[in-house]
């Protein structure tokens, strides 16, 4: 079943507070195509209940015999499972590969309950954070989070601290050395999409199916509306010509800047090319791109800067409505937020154009 990672952390810290005992599966490693997010897991109670999934299927049985062994055992272990293409196709699968796994006991526990506590924060919140999980449990859990200030909750083990040092800040999948499995815990990530009209309501609400926490801004308010937008986080109202600091644009944001004009388009680019955003895309045809580039270098705007942006925004599937449009955006997001290479199969991915040589006004 599809769970939240806050959801399965909740129950954990729960079981660590005193309400029973489990244990956590986690992806550690994968290699081949399996059916399992790079940061699946599943908790298993020793009541049985099932919190989360990393794949389903055969694997997935594997895994819980393991759960259950180190619920009465209280040591974490690793295994590798592979599938092969013969079993995958006796379990009417086309995929195969091999997926490292750790499997630790989640028991009452105060080092426990304190790392859960912080990594549901880190979930919930802002800002973010990384954990870290090793093997040797015979002193007590080696489990450890650092926070964004670089504090450590838990065990502060120096092994599980260099670790945690060495991350990624960016790092989506979690990195497996040397009998240490660390994670980075974050919440959703953030989408601002400037324009409230057809494509930007579209894309606001395809990124909030795919997990992005949406901001909508518009500069009329009845396009920067809560009951426009029910599925966005925030709707803010303001001047093209001045965003407000209180968006919060940082090098974690992904930006989408669907207005209703190129000369809104170029000023909120002017705005928000040179800032050190994880992801931002421009709506519009290659000549409305062209266009608009040519007045932002007319404006002082460095050519390095608008070479950065995806524009014309989203994947070339041939996107004609403002759901597929939206479904095109998304996808350039994903394969961003993944580290994706913008090659399937052989064929390069060009940009999508958004509109049609027309300029037709996309809000």
């Amino acid at each position: 079943m599809g769970m939240t990672l806050t959801t399965i952390l909740a129950e954990c810290a729960r079981l660590a507070h005193g309400g029973g005992a489990g244990a956590l599966a986690s992806v550690a490693r994968r290699r081949g195509s399996l059916p399992m997010s790079a940061t699946a897991k599943l908790l298993v109670s020793a009541t049985g209940a099932r919190f989360g999934t990393v794949g389903g299927g055969c694997l997935e049985g594997e895994v819980i015999e393991r759960c259950l062994s180190a619920i009465e055992r209280r040591a974490p272990a690793t295994s590798e499972h592979s599938l092969t293409a013969e079993l995958a196709g006796d379990y009417g699968l086309t995929c195969g590969g091999t997926a490292v796994i750790v499997v630790e006991p989640v028991f009452p526990d105060e080092t426990l309950a304190a790392v859960y506590d912080a990594a549901i924060a880190l979930s919930v919140g802002d800002t973010s954070g990384a954990m870290a999980t090793g093997l040797d449990w015979s002193c007590g859990p080696a489990k450890c989070v650092r926070g964004p200030t670089g504090a450590h909750i838990g065990a502060a083990i120096p092994d599980l601290v260099a670790a945690l040092a060495a991350l990624d800040p960016r790092a989506e999948e979690p990195a497996w050395h040397d009998g240490i499995l660390v994670e980075r815990v974050t919440g959703a990530p953030r989408l601002v999409v400037f324009g409230g009209g057809h494509v930007g309501g579209a894309v606001a609400r395809a990124a909030q199916f795919a997990g992005w926490r949406v901001t909508v801004v518009d500069d009329r308010a009845d396009f920067a509306d809560a009951a426009r937008h029910p599925l966005a986080e925030r709707c803010v109202t303001c001047d093209w010509h001045a965003l407000p600091a209180t968006l919060g644009l940082d090098a974690a944001t992904y930006c989408v800047v669907a207005t209703r004009g190129h000369q809104h388009d170029a000023l909120i680019v002017e705005q928000v090319a040179r800032r050190p955003l994880r992801y931002l895309g421009m709506l519009g045809s290659r000549r409305k791109v062209a266009l608009t580039w040519q007045l932002l270098e007319s404006w002082g705007v460095d050519a390095g800067h608008l070479a950065a942006v995806h524009a014309p925004v989203g994947l070339a599937i041939g996107a004609d409505t403002p759901e597929e449009i939206a479904i095109s955006v998304v996808a350039e997001m994903i394969a961003v937020r993944r580290a994706a290479s913008r090659r399937r199969g052989g064929v390069a991915l060009a940009a999508v154009d958004g509109t049609a040589d027309g300029d037709p006004d996309p809000g």
